[in-house]
């Protein structure tokens, strides 16, 4: 079968495997407030069992996919360079894919899942640099997409940067802070493409990691309660 990345499949591939739960990585007011002047009364530092809930995560390497140009379809070369962020449950965190049609404006577009403040909208920071504010463009079924028209300067910037950090508020009216590593962005996006079967190998490893994961917590868990 013809392997095809179309900016809609981008847009498929990006929310698929989100879940509709909040699960959040690390917390603190929500970044609509930070602008506020500070109230005195409130400069009490939190008590231990108040610091932001923090989670280890999992991310993927960028990926490079390409799809050719189709005359016979109407369309034009398009790649997406894409990386993943997975909880310890294996639940997709979150997507960001650059997309680049030929052609056509090059955009940067994040996939989360379901249970975030959609008129806020997110905002990125990449390293030290000023916060991007983005607003949700779609939700579908998976959850959420939020795209954002992008040039040069923010290329440069992910080739550069050590992290990328997207910021959302949650139904809580809290912060969601989620980090992506850019170690390997500028080598993904400068380098050739990744070929669908290699993909799909990685895939399935991915997979079986996170079924076998599962089984050992579920192992893990029935002997605990035996020892009850």
């Amino acid at each position: 079968m013809k392997f095809r990345l179309s900016t809609a499949l981008v847009c498929a591939l990006a929310i698929a495997g989100l879940t509709s739960a909040s699960v959040v990585v690390n917390t603190g007011p929500a970044f609509a407030q930070e602008k506020k002047k500070a109230d005195p009364k409130k400069n009490e530092q939190p008590k231990a069992d108040a610091q932001p809930k923090q989670q280890q995560v999992a991310a993927t390497r960028w990926t490079k996919l390409c799809q050719p140009a189709d005359a016979a379809q109407n369309t034009k070369e398009t790649c997406g360079i894409t990386q993943q962020l997975f909880a310890e449950t294996g639940q997709v965190l979150a997507v960001v894919t650059v997309i680049e049609e030929k052609g056509a404006q090059r955009m940067f577009r994040i996939a989360v899942p379901f249970g975030m403040l959609l008129q806020p909208g997110l905002r990125l920071v990449v390293d030290q640099n000023q916060p991007i504010e983005v607003k949700y463009t779609i939700c579908g079924q998976g959850g959420c997409l939020a795209d954002l028209e992008i040039n040069d300067d923010f290329i440069n910037n992910l080739k550069k940067g050590k992290t990328l950090l997207v910021q959302m508020i949650n139904h809580m009216g809290r912060t969601v802070n989620i980090t992506f590593p850019l170690n390997d962005f500028g080598k993904s996006y400068d380098g050739p493409p990744v070929d669908p079967k290699e993909l799909q190998a990685q895939k399935q490893k991915l997979d079986n990691a996170v079924k076998n994961e599962a089984k050992d917590v579920l192992k893990k868990h029935l002997e605990n309660t035996k020892k009850q």
